[in-house]
């Protein structure tokens, strides 16, 4: 029964599959796009403007929504003013899994419970993933992703499935296919064998999410737009009739007051929302919930490089996705892991040890999960619409654009997948609730506008990068996928590497793609802070926490000749971007310290000894030793020849929180397992310590109803 199922899954998926796997180009006849009005303004020419100007729509928050809303009304000839408080997508919008989702899991709701609102959602994502890819093709494509089927039976309902998800998706939308066991083991060989009937490979979209919000904000910004990030808004302005007309804001960098006065003010700050709703009305009723998920970074031998996999219903019952994204690893899950106390975006590492332990009950049992395999870590609060009347009446049960009692417009919930869909709406209600008089009575964000840098990109590009300017295959396929038709502009800027080949373009690092250049680019687009550049306009944060802080004195160098920058400044920058690496992206998670949880079998002098041995070795103060330096002072203690698989095994155990060496703590506990013999001690204490991370670790993760969390990975 189940080997003639598999063939009929077969039969059919590629049947389904025939002539369907490009995109298919756009009939014409959308509705023009105005040309953009002048260059990229600078940060201080928005400035200037900001205290000057009667804008028709001031937006608050620069996420996704707000520079989405900025763009829609730039586009349609309002005058627009978009404020951020932090950076462009310094919250959740950086922090997504980088998936455009057609609304997958949606579709499961959809159909169990036949609910309409749900169908609505999965045609409205995939019409919106269709659209954004058409809005900026440089920074989103087409990603397969693998679903593992674990029973003969779930095999039809998956392909039904998946074959009502393609049948609701725009024409041209790349098809499914079914792989048996064996195929799938070649796709994704860490896959468990025992537990695999097989797997289908459908198609999602993937972005960088920072850049595409940072794009966004730029583009409206060339359409007359005044941006300014750093600019946090601390009252609203009302007029006669207690009408909020406009907001009193300080520029974080310098302190100064700015009086920012609009027709329309749109609340677009995501989980903040109802802080800001408070300034309206001291009594307001939330219309907002949130709730924190998390992402670990590993390497790129846990997932293929060109398929992630994504998998709703694991053998334990939960979920996990893994998807290649820049040469990494995203390892993440659908379900809400946690609702934190306050407002601090900061992983703990019991975030990261649950991510963990779903790794390994995934992958196959024969490959080592470690700790020091995560490279950053990262979590975002997911902004929820509270069940409320006002929700109810929505067609599609995730968002709420509400208009307040003084008449500002707050937008509560969104997903990158519906953020220009959402935008829409809202410059469409401020039109219509401030009278407004726009050039474009339309949006024409859906079809016929493309963000800077997309007119003229293709996917071959960049070989005219290395051909005409001399550059290294990664950083130009970088650069164009990055920057769009700008690329060439960053390449013009970029200094000789001073060597036969490459000829222009001195790398950052020597692992990654990013160049000097793009440090001074970054100042042009808005990057104040250390943290903005190597956070939000390099990735590298995001991606190897310790390569980004190995570079911020490179960075920082290049950031104060630009900003003019004094010494102490420089200092200081470097100081609080360590900070932010240290607290938010993973470089010390919160709760270290109950990691410390094997007592070291040594005496207090054998301590005091081996610690002195540690701080010898630790030349530079890192805090840090490397394995070849432990093993030299092995021999220097009489071990003649350190085993190779011993020392794998005992590094196993102690599962250290970084590759290639050891703080502290773990020296000792080499030591002792090595040194001295303690080798199944050290595993013993291990094992018990697994075992009671699990015992304590049982709890499902909160559940977030399907329509509120937006259906995504």
């Amino acid at each position: 029964m189940s080997r003639l199922i598999q063939m009929a899954v077969m039969l059919g998926s590629s049947k389904l599959g025939q002539g369907s796997f490009g995109f298919e180009d756009r009939s014409s006849g959308a509705e023009s796009v105005p040309q953009m009005k002048r260059e990229l303004p600078t940060r201080n020419m928005c400035l200037e403007a900001l205290g000057k100007t009667h804008y028709d729509i001031l937006i608050i928050g620069g996420g996704a929504v707000g520079a989405g809303c900025a763009l829609d009304a730039a586009t349609r000839g309002l005058k627009t003013a978009l404020v951020e408080a932090e950076d462009f997508g310094s919250g959740t919008s950086s922090k997504s899994s980088k998936v455009l989702h057609g609304g997958l899991r949606d579709l499961e709701q959809a159909i169990s419970r036949i609910d309409l609102a749900a169908f609505r959602r999965v045609r409205s994502s995939l019409q919106e993933r269709s659209r954004i890819e058409n809005l900026a093709p440089h920074l989103s494509q087409p990603m397969p992703i693998l679903l593992p089927v674990h029973n003969w039976w779930e095999a039809p309902l998956y392909y039904m499935k998946l074959k009502l998800y393609h049948l609701m998706a725009p024409r041209g939308t790349r098809s499914f296919q079914y792989l048996n066991s064996e195929q799938a083991l070649e796709v994704f060989p860490m896959l468990r064998r025992k537990e695999l009937f097989g797997a289908f490979v459908f198609y999602e979209g993937q972005h960088d999410d920072a850049r595409m919000c940072l794009s966004v904000a730029l583009t409206a910004a060339r359409y007359g737009a005044d941006i300014c990030n750093h600019m946090r808004v601390m009252s609203l302005l009302k007029n006669n009739e207690g009408h909020v007309n406009g907001a009193e804001a300080v520029d974080q960098l310098t302190g100064k007051k700015y009086t920012i006065k609009a027709k329309v003010v749109v609340n677009a700050t995501g989980h903040m929302s109802d802080s800001v709703r408070r300034m309206e009305d001291a009594e307001a009723k939330p219309l907002c919930t949130r709730s924190w998920s998390s992402i670990i970074v590993l390497p790129r031998f846990y997932c293929p490089e060109d398929v992630g996999v994504f998998d709703p219903h694991t053998t334990q019952g939960r979920s996990i996705f893994f998807l290649p994204w820049q040469g990494h690893t995203l390892v993440g899950t659908s379900d809400e892991s946690r609702d934190p106390p306050d407002n601090a975006s900061e992983p703990t590492e019991m975030d990261v040890q649950n991510l963990l332990e779903r790794v390994k009950h995934f992958v196959n049992p024969n490959f080592d999960v470690r700790r020091c395999d995560v490279l950053a870590v990262w979590g975002g609060f997911k902004p929820l619409p509270v069940p409320s009347d006002c929700l109810h009446h929505t067609k599609m049960k995730n968002h709420v654009i509400n208009l307040g009692p003084s008449h500002m417009l707050s937008i509560v919930g969104g997903t990158w997948s519906s953020f220009r869909a959402l935008a829409e709406k809202a410059v469409n209600a401020a039109i219509r609730y401030g009278d407004l008089s726009p050039l474009r009575s339309n949006s024409v964000t859906a079809e016929s506008c493309k963000l800077d840098g997309a007119n003229g990109w293709s996917p071959k590009m960049f070989i005219r990068l290395v051909q005409d300017f001399g550059m290294e295959r990664d950083v130009a396929e970088h650069l164009s996928n990055t920057y769009g038709s700008n690329a060439f502009r960053v390449a013009v800027n970029a200094d000789s590497s001073g060597m036969a080949w490459p000829i222009v373009g001195k790398r950052l690092h020597s692992e990654f793609p990013y160049i000097e250049a793009e440090v001074k680019q970054g100042v042009r687009d808005f990057a104040c802070t250390l943290e903005d550049m190597v956070a939000r306009r390099l990735r590298v944060a995001f991606l190897n926490v310790q390569v980004a802080e190995a570079i911020l004195p490179q960075v920082a160098n290049i950031m104060a000749k630009e900003l003019k920058w004094s010494g102490v400044e420089k200092k200081r920058q470097i100081r609080e971007t360590q900070a932010f690496l240290n607290t938010q992206m993973g470089q010390l998670t919160k709760e270290n310290s109950s990691q410390l949880t094997i007592p070291i079998k040594m005496s207090a002098e054998q301590v005091r000894s081996y610690a002195m041995q540690f701080r010898i070795l630790d030349e530079n103060q890192t805090g840090y030793v490397s394995i070849t330096d432990c093993c030299r002072a092995m021999k220097s203690l009489g071990v003649k020849e350190v085993p190779v698989d011993l020392m794998h095994n005992v590094l196993r155990d102690i599962d250290c929180h970084a590759q290639g060496k050891v703080n502290l703590y773990e020296f000792l506990l080499l030591m002792s397992a090595i040194v001295h013999g303690d080798m199944t001690y050290l595993h013993f204490a291990r094992m018990c310590n697994d075992q009671k991370s699990r015992l304590t670790g049982k709890n499902n993760p909160k559940s977030v109803p399907m329509e509120r969390a937006g259906g995504c990975m």
